[in-house]
């Protein structure tokens, strides 16, 4: 532990030698230093992250379809793998085969997973329009901290201070009492910037589903799966000047689901609700010659569950802290140090009583561009966690462009990197089974890539092909316990993966009033564990619930104001036990969309209608849970922009 406190204190001491030289060359070359204004773009990690596969979602849906949640959007513009218990129902999502724990869900800089279960439920996650959506693939413990061992999600707000004004909602009807109401609205005048956003989705779920557990596998109807959705974002932000700004962002999520009972289990009329309050406060600006950005954040994550049975209650307050600092040091070399404090206190009545936590970090991320076609990051964090003692986790990267002719560019990509995950509240406070002598998972991940981009006359696109290996040690699992009666977390195995990631996506400019574009995610996935066979012999297990084929595709021709949009994903088979005996079928999805959009002045109308599951596929993502037939959408939409202003919808 002293000497990795003294490696940090290094760290940052090395920071203020290198920042002196720094001084110097800023006499030569201020423009590389002297910043204008305040950054308040996005692409905070990318900048570090050479080397990674990082995916932009494209967030079409979000902007067409306010109020339409992550999970959704994943599972139509990425090749994860959506563990969805029903439509509406819990929905976790997992990287290179690892666990819905691994991987780590950022907004605006902070982890939003619920400390209690180490993981994020992403069918309570509505985003707002203005949200950018990045995957990180692969570990990534030095930016994101504790969970990122399989990859993470990041969603990040800009701001623009561009001076606009506009307004819009939305209404959309479908099948099995689908309502989906949206109001989203901005402003700003060059120094104050405004945004609001409110969505309310509600459905019955009362579809017809095949019962394949009663004898001759009648129809039936879905019963106890209603649920309904409120969120509402707020987002303040100030310029205090050219060189400082203020920023306020509030979002509040209220959603009641009825669970959704398996087929063949009896319905205990199970339900739950989740009250999700996420308030950040940041000031950023220009001091020492880099730009410095402090951050506060509280959120309040409450989840209460009941049955005929049962009744479980849960609150969770979380306290974050953040401080960072940039810095060019050189033309070509970057630096940010910063260091972050977490509190948790937990209101958990299977804990037995009010539980505590504390967690501090420090890293370093440096980015240096030796050549013009060569990008390295070298980036490092240790964390200190109350009764834990996590690894450091080092994270090295490089980006080499071997070639670059004009129309065609192809870019060889490398990362090594570390990750880490601290058990949940849970792994260790629940009563009966917790065990507060569990150990960090500790990971490594190696990854390779090639990246081509083409750009000639109509055409364009990038094609990206990564391989890489996983490395988990110390994985913890709940299992039975020995004495018997319940079940107990334990540091058990060591899991290791491999496979491959394919992405393509393209542009092609028909005429001035035609285009298409279209998009394919495709990921291989080998995630093993070894178990015992029938006569003790170990054997290499694929992990339940990791498929190992996945593709997501889609495609939209636009004419003038009209657009039509499908996409496509395909599953594979998906083992639900660890002795690899009972699996899943695979199945592929289609959906379609086809709209028009109606101006007049500064108003725009928008009418969009929509198929769900257009082959009528009859499919499980996770066993005996039913999921919906083909079924519609309608939905109309009302903007008004200020003239000049760049209108919401793509």
């Amino acid at each position: 532990m002293v000497q990795r406190v003294r490696f940090f204190v290094g760290l940052l001491g090395l920071a203020g030698l290198l920042s002196a030289p720094a001084a110097h060359a800023q006499t030569l070359l201020p423009d590389t230093v002297n910043l204008q204004e305040v950054q308040v773009a996005g692409h905070r990690y990318t900048r570090y992250a050479a080397g990674s596969r990082v995916q932009t979602v494209d967030t079409l849906l979000l902007k067409r379809q306010p109020g339409i949640t992550l999970a959704d959007v994943l599972q139509q513009r990425s090749p994860l793998y959506l563990r969805s218990y029903g439509n509406g129902m819990t929905a976790t999502v997992a990287f290179r085969g690892t666990a819905s724990s691994h991987t780590a869900v950022l907004w605006n800089g902070f982890n939003i997973a619920l400390p209690t279960l180490g993981m994020s439920d992403f069918a309570l996650l509505p985003p707002t329009v203005n949200t950018q959506v990045s995957l990180q693939h692969g570990p990534s413990g030095a930016l994101h901290g504790s969970g990122a061992i399989g990859g993470a999600v990041v969603l990040e707000n800009p701001v623009s201070f561009a001076p606009h004004q506009q307004v819009r909602v939305q209404q959309e009807l479908g099948s099995f009492g689908h309502q989906r109401t949206a109001a989203v609205g901005s402003f700003s005048d060059g120094r104050l910037a405004l945004s609001s956003s409110f969505t309310r989705t509600a459905t019955n779920n009362d579809f017809r589903f095949k019962n394949i557990t009663a004898f001759g596998a009648p129809w039936e109807t879905q019963q106890n799966a209603a649920f309904h959705q409120n969120s509402f974002a707020q987002e303040v932000h100030y310029k205090l000047g050219q060189e400082q700004r203020l920023s306020v962002r509030g979002w509040y999520v209220q959603t009641h689901r009825q669970i959704q009972p398996s087929m063949g289990s009896a319905n205990t009329h199970a339900v739950q609700d989740d009250e999700n309050l996420r308030l950040i406060g940041e000031w950023q600006g220009q001091i020492a010659r880099g730009s410095t950005t402090v951050r506060a954040a509280w959120f309040k994550d409450r989840l209460d569950y009941r049955d005929d049975g049962t009744l479980s209650l849960s609150t969770v307050n979380t306290y974050q802290s953040q401080v960072e600092h940039e810095r060019q040091l050189l033309p070509n070399l970057l630096l940010q140090v910063g260091g972050e404090g977490q509190l948790f206190k937990a209101d958990v009545g299977g804990y037995g009583g009010k539980t505590e936590e504390q967690r501090f970090s420090t890293y370093g991320w440096l980015r240096y561009d030796p050549l013009p076609g060569l990008q390295l990051s070298l980036n490092v964090r240790q964390a200190w966690v109350q009764g834990f003692n996590p690894p450091l986790t080092p994270t090295l990267g490089a980006n080499y462009q071997l070639l670059e002719n004009g129309e065609h560019q192809l870019t060889l990509k490398a990362n090594a990197s570390r990750s880490y995950r601290v058990p949940t509240l849970n792994d260790r406070f629940w009563r009966p089974g917790g065990n507060p002598a569990l150990k960090p998972e500790s990971g490594w991940g190696y990854e390779g890539g090639l990246v081509h981009q083409y750009k000639g006359g109509q055409l364009s696109g990038t094609t990206e092909l990564t391989g890489y290996g996983l490395r988990v040690n110390d994985w913890i699992q709940w299992q039975p316990s020995a004495t018997g009666g319940y079940s107990e977390p334990v540091n058990l195995r060591t899991v290791k993966g491999n496979g491959a990631e394919l992405d393509s996506r393209w542009n092609y400019q028909f005429r001035q009033d035609w285009s298409l574009a279209a998009g394919v995610a495709y990921a291989y996935t080998v995630s093993q564990q070894k178990l015992p066979d029938a006569r003790a012999k170990l054997q290499d297990r694929q992990l339940f619930y990791v498929p190992k084929h996945k593709v997501a595709g889609w495609a939209e021709v636009r004419h003038q104001s009209w657009w039509l949009t499908a996409d496509a994903t395909f599953t594979g088979q998906r083992f639900t036990d660890n002795d690899n005996n009972n699996w899943l079928e695979p199945f592929a999805l289609v959906n379609a969309s086809l709209g028009k959009t109606f101006t007049w002045h500064s108003f725009e109308a928008q009418l969009m209608a929509q198929v769900q599951n257009l082959t009528n596929t009859v499919y499980q993502t996770m066993a005996y849970r039913a999921m919906p037939p083909r079924n519609f959408r309608l939905a109309l939409s009302l903007q008004w922009a200020r003239p000049g202003t760049s209108r919401l919808n793509p």
